[in-house]
């Protein structure tokens, strides 16, 4: 008796195993409607429609963050901490309908991940391009541009190697470049933090915060262009370059965080 109890429990457990990770071969046209416009309406803007990636991560093939239906749920529901992936509140069947079209796509094409690469070597470019002076990785680099350390996990590998030849192509608008003057003539240039009717703030080149009113300004001018200039690498070092930003899915540290936060005060 006790040997068929066991039995059993080990069949329903390996039952349940087996709907977590086997693959969604196929929706009704019904589900598949339902999960494709939530997706385009929440997700598509930083996934791409195909889910092929953009702003945010590929989610074609293998998923960094795990590949089975609760861990899609956790990802959704809590969001990514210090990545742009923000949480999404949705009713339970919008939350299943999507979890499911995500699977679907998952599954319906290889991952177009980009294999291939030395990241020792892109490392030691990453360095010796002076990237460390704008970005931070870490405890280490300058908070002037956005934060890297968890950017393999939040951007797509195209959109990164885009980022490098062509900044310029999408500028994110937490990532915008502000030219202030004042009335007296003075000029300060710096990354935008914050806006209202009345005040900007701008972090300095030094990382320093500083907070204008804006009755004293003459001018605030909204770069449409990168401070990040365009690099020209050989295909052998962007391919390391890339391979390198793309292994970076960390967390960012709790003292990088507080240093920011501290920085905006």
């Amino acid at each position: 008796m006790g040997k068929r109890r066991s039995h059993a429990i080990r069949n329903v457990t390996l039952a349940m195993s087996l709907m977590l990770v086997a693959p969604i071969s196929s929706l009704s046209s019904e589900e598949w409607g339902r999960g494709q416009a939530i997706f385009n309406s929440n997700c598509a803007i930083c996934h791409g429609r195909d889910g092929s990636g953009g702003r945010g991560p590929n989610l074609l093939g293998s998923l960094k963050h795990g590949a089975l239906n609760s861990d899609i749920e956790i990802v959704i529901r809590n969001g990514l901490p210090g990545a742009a992936m923000p949480k999404f509140n949705l009713e339970e069947e919008e939350l299943h309908a999507l979890i499911r079209y995500v699977q679907s796509l998952r599954h319906a094409a290889p991952s177009t991940l980009h294999a291939g690469g030395d990241r020792t070597a892109g490392k030691q470019l990453y360095d010796s391009q002076g990237c460390p002076s704008c970005h931070e990785i870490g405890n280490e680099g300058s908070t002037l541009g956005p934060n890297l350390t968890r950017i393999g996990a939040s951007r797509s590998y195209e959109y990164l190697k885009t980022s490098i030849v062509d900044p310029s192509a999408d500028v994110p608008e937490e990532n915008r470049y502000l030219k202030i003057v004042t009335r007296d003539g003075r000029q300060f240039q710096g990354m935008w933090v914050n806006e209202d009717s009345f005040t900007v703030q701008i972090r300095l080149r030094d990382e320093s915060f500083a907070s204008f009113d804006k009755q004293n300004l003459k001018e605030v001018l909204h770069e449409k262009d990168s401070l990040m200039p365009n690099y020209r690498f050989k295909d052998a070092d962007l391919k390391n370059l890339l391979a390198y930003l793309s292994s970076l899915v960390g967390a960012p540290s709790p003292a990088s965080e507080t240093q920011r936060k501290r920085r905006q005060r």
